[in-house]
């Protein structure tokens, strides 16, 4: 009798599992603030395969966990703002140039408010993604009282604040003249090996290295990261020098923010990924499609090494459901067993404030990884073979934690 009461009690606390976690999936994407983002390339001189390239850059996803901020600039010659070596040279100094002379950070924050052709601002898309009260905002902006709003400094922190511009410069390069010269170094080092049998060892040995390494090409994605610049002095000139709404039109303030020098974006660093590409596959696909297919990961790849940088960077992803603890996050994030994760729980503060406090941590478990990079089972070569079948990633946790909940990468 004992057990089966036992029974009836597990199977009634799992249902009332159930039904949250089904509850809360479906208010997933509404409980959270993403960061939001703007993508540029830096444009190339001729290489192989560039068209392809440029067109996976192009076509790929926009990363899910960001908020598409795009401002119409999509790619530009470095060789205007400064020179150009060579693809592996430091490009931060080019790229702010660019970023000066156009005036990103300036149009980035144009959209952030909407403004309109006659240089008239509203809070809609800030409302939009915030799920704040638009008309309350810009009342306040209005009567100028713009401090007792929790809602705009509350946005200040979790939108404008979080606004990032990524970077990046592409080339596909052929594995055949690194090579080439990695194995010219090792037979000049082979030659000095007074033993013949030695010396003939080595040489043999940098040829079959030779031989397979030169096979194919590498993709390769150098990414720099730059975030919007913003905080309570730049919020208040902005809100008192040159906000306009559309009913008080004002030529001196349209010009003061055309002109303002005001705004701008800092650098936070720069990240690498390469990938191998060999056309040697089982599966048949068009040399273009694997091109394709290596180009996106990489750029995936790229994303997931910045964010493991840089804190300010890493995304919040919603969990899936809490029991088991599981989340819509995999290989494409660059997820590896044993990663940590710290459980998040949205509160206001005492200002209205939206604030986070840790109710835990979680770590990935080994084999439950999600595979969801691009056209994953295409065939290309997956090192995470033990991730085959799963649809998400399963974390270890010993916590009662439900879907919805907020989960953020630590370090290790």
């Amino acid at each position: 009798m004992k057990n089966k009461v036992l029974i009836v009690f597990c199977v009634l606390i799992l249902n009332v599992a159930g039904a949250q976690n089904k509850k809360a999936k479906q208010n997933i994407n509404a409980n959270y603030k993403r960061s939001s983002l703007h993508t540029i390339l830096i444009e190339s001189d001729n290489f192989p395969y560039k068209d392809e390239v440029i067109n996976a850059y192009y076509n790929s996803p926009f990363p899910d966990k960001y908020n598409n901020h795009t401002i119409g600039e999509k790619s530009f010659d470095p060789k205007d703002y400064g020179k150009v070596e060579n693809d592996t040279m430091d490009f931060s100094t080019v790229i702010r140039k660019y970023l000066d002379k156009n005036k990103i950070a300036h149009k980035m924050l144009a959209k952030w408010f909407n403004r309109q052709p006659n240089g008239s601002f509203n809070m809609d898309l800030i409302a939009q993604r915030g799920e704040y009260d638009a008309t309350e905002m810009e009342a306040h902006i209005a009567s100028n009282s713009v401090r007792g709003v929790a809602s705009l400094a509350d946005a200040g922190e979790e939108l404008i604040g979080n606004t990032f511009v990524v970077v990046s410069r592409l080339s596909f390069i052929s594995n055949e003249l690194p090579a080439r010269l990695i194995r010219e170094t090792a037979v000049k080092a082979a030659n000095e090996i007074e033993k013949p049998l030695v010396r003939l060892m080595a040489i043999k040995a940098a040829d079959i290295a030779y031989n397979k390494a030169k096979k194919g090409y590498s993709v390769w994605t150098n990414s720099y990261l730059y975030q919007l610049e913003w905080n309570d002095s730049i919020a208040s000139i902005f809100y008192s020098d040159y906000w306009m709404a559309t009913d008080n039109f004002s030529e001196e303030r349209k010009n003061k923010f055309d002109q303002s020098d005001l705004f701008k974006l800092k650098y936070l660093g720069n990240e690498r990924s390469r990938n191998l590409v060999t056309f040697s596959l089982k599966k048949k696909r068009s040399e273009e499609e694997i091109v394709r297919v290596a180009t996106t990961r990489n750029i995936d790849a790229v994303y997931a090494k910045l964010q493991k940088k840089h804190d300010v960077f890493k995304t919040k992803t919603p969990l899936y459901s809490g029991f088991p603890i599981t989340a819509k996050i995999g290989l494409k994030e660059g997820l590896e067993p044993g990663d940590r994760y710290e459980v998040l729980e949205k509160f206001e503060n005492k200002n209205g404030i939206t604030k986070y406090r840790r109710k835990g941590v979680i770590s990935v478990q080994r084999g439950k990884i999600w595979d969801n990079r691009f056209n994953a089972g295409d065939g290309l070569r997956n090192k995470k073979k033990n991730s085959k079948g799963v649809d998400r990633t399963y974390f270890k946790g010993t916590k009662n934690y439900h879907a919805g909940m907020l989960i953020r990468q630590i370090k290790k």
